[in-house]
């Protein structure tokens, strides 16, 4: 039967026909004897010196004949898969991953082969990962084959599989390569500000791929670690042991009530073809007010290099203005325990500054004094105005009472009243020089209130503290 050219082409090497086509050749294959005389005519002498290109002399009388016998016989054991090719190429493979393939051999003779192997190197990237055993005949049996390599460099080995009457090579090639996978953001922190409860901010981290080889990536946060201790034992350490200073923050912070993680991420598992990006969104959603939300984000490839650790930070407010800064007056870990409801008291415009309650706000003021020369101490406050759909109100305003008293005693803030635009932030500034005479033993302090106007009017009771100390930063 003669098949034509766009028959030949139609064909499928991986589909079960082909396969069955093969090994019926491979079965009706009959064993043939050929023999070949080769002669080898040997000179009588070598070339003159001075010319190479003189042929030399010979004789038929000085031949020799050499005799080439080549049975071929069928083999019992044969390659069916990977069109009958010997060779299995991993090609490039990231460092540090596994790839695995798979070598179908078949037993064509008309008895039991028992099967075997040679010993791959101890320190070879390749490995076999199944036992061999016999097959009786028309049986198949897969190896499973496995590339891992821990250095960027091409790799080649030899595997025998072996039975009574034939040893059959396969030759193994792969290359490491490493993996060059960059972030598009730079440093460890990704801040989300503040934003209303029950609001929602994202942003977007990208990861390049520039590697040669597809690169596979998965997303973790420290918050759904199955490793992170249950029960809140962290936090317990983290108080007892290491709250060495007020600026420290467990890497896991304050969650939402719900139970559920404050922060999220998609995709959390991918992978990203070579020369292309793949965009992260991550997610910060609040359930109520805290300034302690908190979390670890780890970006790691799929051979345990981690391609970038931030911390995610943000905070969450019920009202549109908001004020930061000072120094912590409670530890940075909260309870998920809810406050209990009370009824508010409905508040009119001439009541509310005095029947609201006031939020209490510490700074410490440090001047240095060097050579009996006195620097005075300068801190920030930061007042601020959340952008949200929940309101229409158009920015706020804040202002300081009783600035006059301040200045009698040294302190001065700049400004003391102004305006904030949505989604911006304002700097006041307050600084403390002491005045002549200052007993330099002396802790001055003055509470002097803080009114912020947005959607609703906050009153923060600022307490200034002020010393002169000779190792203030």
């Amino acid at each position: 039967m003669r098949v034509s050219s766009r028959e030949t082409d139609s064909l499928n090497r991986r589909s079960s026909w082909y396969e069955e086509a093969k090994a019926s050749l491979l079965y009706s294959f009959r064993k043939r004897y050929r023999e070949y005389t080769i002669p080898c005519f040997v000179s009588d002498g070598d070339p003159p010196e001075d010319d190479k290109l003189v042929q030399p002399a010979w004789s038929p009388f000085n031949t020799l004949y050499l005799k080439l016998q080549c049975p071929a016989v069928q083999p019992p054991l044969v390659v069916i898969s990977n069109n009958g090719c010997n060779i299995i190429n991993f090609h490039q493979v990231t460092v540090g991953e596994r790839v695995i393939k798979r070598f179908t051999v078949q037993n064509i003779s008309q008895e039991s082969l028992d099967l075997s192997s040679s010993v791959l190197d101890m320190y070879s990237p390749f490995s076999l990962l199944n036992a061999l055993r016999s097959i009786r005949p028309g049986e198949k049996h897969t190896l499973i084959l496995a590339f891992s390599p821990t250095l960027e460099k091409k790799c080649c080995d030899m595997l025998e599989v072996r039975c009574q009457k034939m040893t059959l090579e396969m030759t193994l090639l792969g290359e490491g390569i490493v993996p060059a996978v960059t972030s598009s953001h730079n440093g460890d922190v990704l801040d989300f500000g503040y934003v209303l409860e029950k609001e929602t901010a994202s942003q977007v981290v990208k990861l390049q791929n520039s590697s040669a080889v597809a690169v596979s990536f998965r997303v973790m946060l420290a918050s759904l670690s199955p490793f992170r201790p249950q029960g809140g034992a962290d936090r317990v350490a983290f108080l007892l042991e290491e709250y060495a200073n007020s600026h420290v923050h467990p890497a896991v912070g304050t969650q939402n009530y719900s139970g559920l993680s404050v922060f999220s991420v998609v995709p959390v598992e991918g992978s990203i073809p070579p020369g292309q990006s793949q965009e992260f969104t991550v997610t910060f959603q609040p359930d109520h007010p805290s300034v302690n939300y908190s979390d670890k984000l780890t970006i790691e490839l799929m051979n345990k290099s981690k391609v970038c650790v931030m911390e995610l930070k943000g905070a969450a407010s019920s009202h549109s203005m908001y004020l930061c800064g000072g120094d912590p007056l409670t530890v940075p870990v909260e309870s998920l325990l809810p406050p209990v409801i009370t009824s508010e008291p409905q508040l009119t415009a001439e009541s509310e500054v005095t029947e609201s309650p006031t939020i209490p706000v510490l700074v410490t003021l440090k001047a240095r004094c060097s050579s009996g020369a006195i620097t005075p101490a300068v801190r920030e406050l930061q007042v601020g105005c959340i952008r949200s759909t929940q309101t229409s109100k158009k920015g706020g305003e804040f202002y300081w009472d009783n600035v006059a008293s301040l200045q009698q005693q040294g302190f001065n803030v700049e400004p003391s009243k102004g305006n904030v635009d949505t989604g911006q932030r304002r700097a006041i500034r307050i600084t403390w020089t002491p005045h002549t005479g200052y007993n330099p033993y002396e802790v001055v302090q003055m509470c002097v209130p803080l009114t912020l106007k947005g959607d609703r009017m906050n009153v923060y009771r600022v307490t200034l503290m002020a010393l002169v100390s000779t190792t203030a930063d």
